[in-house]
């Protein structure tokens, strides 16, 4: 049965696959020319300042491309102020995408060749990368893409550290990118890791962004106007079934909800009308933080990697999963009234709150493109 299952899904797979492959064949002709037509529409070539910030060629939504399409939103307000022009860019090597359809945006997204033949007399440019996509950008880009590149006086190279673990996982190919390129800097979206240690350990000036989060994007309910439902991510982890059976034992009153194959609307409808939310992913994540923000109790287990110390103290942020196991049903059982549930929820809120300000993100993004880094 297994056999028979697991060769299922490999067919599955290779389907999927094949169809993927023809729809670009019969796709990104059609992209590329609507590319073209926004670029000489939208982009002046004459100008010589220009920003890319690049993304993923894949129409998806998760934390990381939402940052991302922030990042870009936010500089291209900015670089006016500058007279610099913000192209957001699809990763080298990957599909070309016109637009992301899971959450609303305006954003237009182009091909890396095509940016680098239209803005043919470049005297600044900034290239913001994915820390995931480093050793991507090194490998896909020609020779001669490497040459225009080269030939640009004011080249710089901005590493987007969304996750640590995946920078970490990265390092040996962002020192190469570091030793290839001039000017590397790298820009945070979590507290705990920007710091002068690190700063020195990756050899480039480090800077504290955060990210677009903050209290006031988020549809807010109190205990009252809530469901009796708790939110799951869909994060892959070792005790991450015993977990749910754990919760449909002992909770069989509380509806499960796990987010998958949802667009950003529907997501963040659904965190509004939950009472409850749990994390499997780095711990302080969009899964942990924006139900906070839109009235939930939030439930986690700590990783110094992405929490900062204080975040110890809440009670529904265990030491481990075996912790979380233990203590969960009981923490729940006694949150789950109008008095107990509104306190807490407040401590959590506050103290995310403390970490996530719309305003101090853009202050923040103000400084890198002035070059005021919190590490240099």
């Amino acid at each position: 049965m297994n056999m028979l299952r697991n060769f299922l899904d490999l067919m599955k797979r290779i389907f999927l696959k094949i169809s993927f492959n023809i729809s670009r064949l019969f796709n990104e002709p059609k992209i590329k020319a609507n590319q073209e037509k926004l670029l000489e529409k939208n982009y002046n070539k004459k100008n010589n300042i220009l920003i890319i910030v690049l993304t993923s060629g894949y129409d998806m939504v998760h934390g990381g491309i939402l940052s991302i399409s922030s990042i870009y939103e936010e500089t291209k307000k900015i670089g006016e102020t500058y007279g610099a022009q913000t192209v957001l860019c699809s990763l080298p090597g990957e599909p070309l995408l016109l637009k992301y359809t899971k959450f609303k945006n305006k954003n237009y997204i182009f091909n890396f060749p095509l940016l680098l033949s239209y803005f043919n007399d470049l005297d600044c440019l900034i290239i913001h990368i994915p820390e995931y996509a480093c050793g991507q950008f090194l490998k896909k880009i020609s020779d001669k893409e490497y040459s225009i590149l080269d030939n640009i006086d004011n080249l710089h190279i901005n590493i987007m550290i969304q996750n640590i673990d995946v920078f970490n996982d990265n390092f040996i190919e962002i020192q190469k990118l570091k030793k290839r390129f001039p000017e590397v800097t790298g820009t945070t979206a979590h507290q705990n890791y920007s710091n002068i240690k690190n700063r020195q350990k990756f050899g480039f000036p480090l800077h504290k962004l955060s990210t677009y989060v903050s209290p006031d994007q988020y549809d807010y309910k109190n205990y009252s106007n809530k469901e009796e439902l708790i939110i799951v991510s869909n994060d892959k982890h070792p005790q991450r079934s015993e977990v749910l059976k754990m919760l449909q034992k002992k909770l069989p009153h509380l509806k499960i909800k796990i987010i998958k194959d949802m667009t950003y609307d529907e997501f963040k409808n659904i965190i509004s009308k939950a009472k409850w939310a749990l994390t499997f992913g780095e711990g302080l994540d969009g899964y942990f933080i924006e139900p906070i923000f839109s009235g939930a109790i939030s439930f986690s287990v700590y990783n110094h990697r992405f929490f900062t110390k204080d975040f110890e103290s809440l009670d529904t942020v265990y030491e481990n999963y075996d912790e979380l196991i233990k203590k969960m049903p009981s923490d729940l059982k006694r949150l789950d009234n109008k008095s107990a549930y509104e306190n807490y929820q407040k401590q959590q809120f506050n103290l995310c709150s403390k970490y996530y300000d719309h305003k101090e993100y853009i202050e923040n993004l103000k400084l890198f493109y002035k070059g005021d880094y919190t590490y240099k």
